[in-house]
C-alpha cells in the first residue's frame, strides 16, 4: 500500500492522521476514565512536555527543516549526524531542568501532588523528545515509510496499552505516563537503529551549533514566551478555578484534533516549501504562495465555525457524554481560535524564510505581557470564558503584529 503513495505530502499527512488520532482516542479515553479532575492533572503535566518540546523545535527542529532542505545530498547526512548528536546533548540539557523543576515542586506537592510522577514525567520528557527529532529526520531523508513504521510503534503502541489498562480496571496517572514512555522509547530504539551514523570533527559541529544559535536564538526567546503566553492563562485557571478547568479545555483542544492533523502535517511541509520558492523564484512567488494557503484555511475554517454554532454541545455529549456538555459552547471559541492559529502560522513561517526571526519574538513579548496583565481580571470576572477570551486576544495581537512587519520590510526583498 505505501508504495502507491508518491506523492509525499500524502505520506505526511497519512502520518498526521495517525499521530493525531490517536491522540484524539486517547484524550478521549484519558477524559472519560480518570475524570474531569484526573485529566486535568494530566493535561497539566503534559504543560512541561510541551514547553520543553517547543524549546526542541525552535533550536533543533525548526533549523533541521529550514537549513537542512537547502543541503546538497553529498553532505546531508554529515549535517544530519551533527544534529543527532546536538538532540543528544539537549536532552541531557532538558532532563536536568526539569529534576530540577520536579525538585522545586515538592514544596507545593501537597497542592500539586506531583512528587511520585517524577521518574514517570521525566522519562515520558525524554523519549518523547528523541522520537519527535527522529520523526523530522526521516521527514528531510525523505524515508517516509520509516516515519510511519515509528509512529504506528509510539502512538498505536501508547494507545494499545492505556485500552489494556482500561480493560483490566487499572488505570492509574502514573502508568499512562508509564504507557507512553515505553511506546516511545521502543520507537525510539529502532529508529536510532536506522539512521546514517557519520563521524564528524568537533570543529564541524562547532560552526553548526553557532549556526543554528544564529538562525533560531530569537525563535527559542519567542518559544519561551509562546509557551508562557498560551498556556499562562490554563495554569492561573488551574490554580484559580482548578484542575477541572484545565480538564475541560484540554477535551475542548482535543476535539480540534483533526486541525493538529492539519497544523502539524503544515509544520513539516510548509517551511521547506516557502524556503524552496523563496530560493527559486523569489519574494513575489513566495507571497503568492502564502495568499493561496490563506484563502484556502480561511474558507474552510469559516465553514467549520458556522457548523460549530449549530452542533457543538451535541457533539461533546457524543464524543465525551454527560460530564462534558455543559461546556461544549466552549467549542465555538476554539474554531475562532484556531482560524487566528492559521493564519499566524503561515505568517511565521514567512518570516522565518525571510530571517525575520526577530520579529516573532517581539510579537510573544506583546503576548505574554498581556497574559501577565490580563489574566487574573479575565478569568475573576468571566471564569472559564475569560481563559477562552485571552487565548483568542493573542492570537490576534501575534498576527496584527506579524502582519505590520510584513508590509514594512517585504518590500526590500521584491
Amino acid at each position: 500500500m505505501f508504495k502507491k503513495i508518491k506523492n509525499k505530502k500524502l505520506f505526511i499527512l497519512l502520518d498526521q492522521m495517525l499521530v493525531s488520532g490517536s491522540n484524539f482516542i486517547l484524550g478521549i479515553l484519558l477524559a472519560r476514565y480518570l475524570g474531569v479532575e484526573g485529566y486535568g492533572q494530566f493535561a497539566l503535566l503534559w504543560l512541561i512536555v510541551l514547553f520543553f518540546s517547543s524549546l526542541q523545535l525552535a533550536y533543533i527542529i525548526s533549523p533541521m527543516l529550514t537549513l537542512g532542505s537547502k543541503k546538497s545530498l553529498s553532505i546531508l547526512d554529515k549535517y544530519l549526524s551533527s544534529m543527532v548528536f546536538f538532540q543528544f546533548l539537549f536532552t541531557i540539557i532538558l532532563m536536568i531542568g526539569l529534576y530540577l523543576f520536579f525538585e522545586i515542586a515538592v514544596y507545593f506537592d501537597k497542592q500539586w501532588n506531583i512528587g511520585d510522577l517524577k521518574p514517570y514525567v521525566m522519562l515520558t520528557t525524554a523519549f518523547f523528545l528523541f522520537q519527535d527529532f527522529l520523526r523530522r529526520y526521516f521527514i528531510i531523508k525523505l524515508q517516509y515509510f520509516r516515519l510511519v513504521f515509528l509512529d504506528s510503534i509510539a502512538y498505536l503502541g501508547q494507545l494499545g496499552i492505556v485500552l489494556y489498562l482500561i480493560y483490566t480496571d487499572t488505570l492509574e496517572l502514573k502508568l499512562v505516563f508509564l504507557a507512553i514512555s515505553l511506546s516511545f522509547g521502543l520507537s525510539l530504539v529502532i529508529g536510532y537503529s536506522q539512521i546514517e551514523k557519520v563521524s564528524t570533527s568537533m570543529a564541524y559541529k562547532k560552526l553548526l551549533l553557532l549556526k543554528n544559535w544564529k538562525f533560531s536564538k530569537w525563535l527559542v526567546y519567542s518559544a519561551i514566551l509562546q509557551w508562557g503566553s498560551g498556556n499562562f492563562f490554563i495554569l492561573a485557571a488551574g490554580a484559580m478555578l482548578g484542575s477541572w478547568s484545565v480538564g475541560v479545555i484540554r477535551v475542548m483542544q482535543n476535539t480540534m484534533g483533526i486541525f493538529h492533523v492539519l497544523f502539524m502535517a503544515l509544520e513539516n511541509i510548509l517551511p521547506i516549501s516557502f524556503s524552496k520558492i523563496y530560493k527559486k523564484d523569489g519574494y513575489k512567488s513566495m507571497m503568492n504562495y502564502f495568499k493561496l494557503q490563506l484563502k484556502y484555511g480561511v474558507v474552510i475554517f469559516g465553514v467549520l465555525i458556522i457548523v460549530a454554532y449549530e452542533f457543538s454541545s451535541n457533539f461533546i455529549q457524543f464524543i465525551y457524554g454527560n460530564e462534558y456538555v455543559e461546556y461544549g459552547y466552549l467549542l465555538k471559541w476554539f474554531f475562532v481560535i484556531y482560524t487566528l492559529i492559521y493564519i499566524t502560522m503561515l505568517q511565521r513561517y514567512l518570516l522565518r524564510t525571510l530571517g525575520l526571526t526577530k520579529v516573532i519574538f517581539i510579537s510573544y513579548i506583546l503576548a505574554a505581557t498581556f497574559s501577565f496583565i490580563s489574566s487574573y481580571p479575565l478569568i475573576e470576572y468571566f471564569k472559564i470564558n475569560g481563559v477562552l477570551m485571552g487565548m483568542l486576544i493573542i492570537q490576534l495581537l501575534i498576527s496584527i503584529v506579524f502582519f505590520k512587519y510584513i508590509i514594512k520590510y517585504g518590500g526590500r526583498y521584491e
